[in-house]
């Protein structure tokens, strides 16, 4: 029998993650507006859609005894609460004072609430349990929703980490020289600019989602000696500035500490899972 839960899991973390654009992510942050409800409506049209079909496909190749009005009324539901908590992550960040130990915390806790009602819905609608055989359709949705979580959601979680860790890393004091009509210039002294731009930053997200990728298929593979070539690989893409830069190096070694922590932890479920 499957499991509706692993296809809306599959389905929001796609939503979440892969469909997500940076616009909808960064409204998020925003003071309420029309512009924000605009944006996040899109955002939750986008959920609703996938939700949609996963629940189409369960209905009709899965269970036809459940109310296809039932499932309907339940995604509805689950997309509804979704808007809300995105509505208010912005306000409960400001009310918390917007530290990053706060953007950590809520960065993790939001996708937690959304899982635990996707998970409350499906058990009080379907009342369904963990199976301890997965289905096949089953087992795909788990292992795809593994590799966004290692590729995506870590990629992103890592640099809320380093900012706890390493606060103020990621920027730098620089002096402005802003020119003003009459001839005159005003340097603009402890300007505060980020030290790696955000192309970097989306480039550095490619580079270790792709590492942990790889991480997952030599692991699953069994061919642990390739592991070191990944290491090697980036190590020397970053030698100057290792050699050069001490923050740098430091930021660089836990920042990869922590990806690999991460890539091993969901391989090994991945492998688990895999063979269930």
């Amino acid at each position: 029998m499957t499991n509706l839960l692993f296809p809306l899991l599959l389905c929001h973390f796609i939503a979440d993650f892969m469909l997500q654009t940076n616009k909808m992510a960064s409204v998020k942050k925003e003071a309420f507006s029309n512009h924000k409800i605009k944006i996040l409506m899109q955002h939750i049209a986008l959920h609703f859609s996938l939700y949609f079909i996963a629940i189409f496909v369960y209905y009709y190749w899965f269970d036809r005894t459940t109310s296809f009005w039932l499932l309907l009324a339940m995604i509805i539901g689950i997309s509804i609460t979704h808007f809300f908590i995105d509505l208010a992550k912005a306000p409960t960040e400001k009310l918390f004072r917007d530290s990053n130990i706060v953007r950590l915390f809520m960065y993790i806790a939001d996708q937690i609430l959304h899982i635990a009602i996707i998970y409350v819905a499906t058990c009080l609608v379907l009342n369904s349990q963990m199976p301890f055989s997965p289905s096949l359709y089953d087992k795909f949705s788990i292992l795809s929703s593994l590799i966004i979580l290692l590729v995506y959601f870590v990629g992103y979680l890592i640099p809320y980490i380093l900012e706890v860790l390493m606060p103020g890393f990621n920027t730098e004091k620089k002096i402005i020289a802003v020119t003003k009509l009459d001839g005159k210039i005003i340097l603009t002294k402890n300007q505060e600019t980020p030290a790696v731009s955000n192309k970097e930053l989306k480039a550095g997200r490619y580079i270790g989602g792709l590492e942990r990728l790889l991480l997952l298929i030599f692991m699953v593979l069994q061919i642990y000696s390739a592991i070191p070539i990944i290491i090697g690989l980036k190590t020397l893409a970053r030698f100057k500035e290792l050699e050069n830069n001490r923050s740098f190096a430091e930021y660089y070694l836990i920042g990869n500490f922590l990806s690999m922590i991460f890539g091993v932890l969901i391989a090994l479920l991945f492998d688990y899972v895999l063979y269930l």
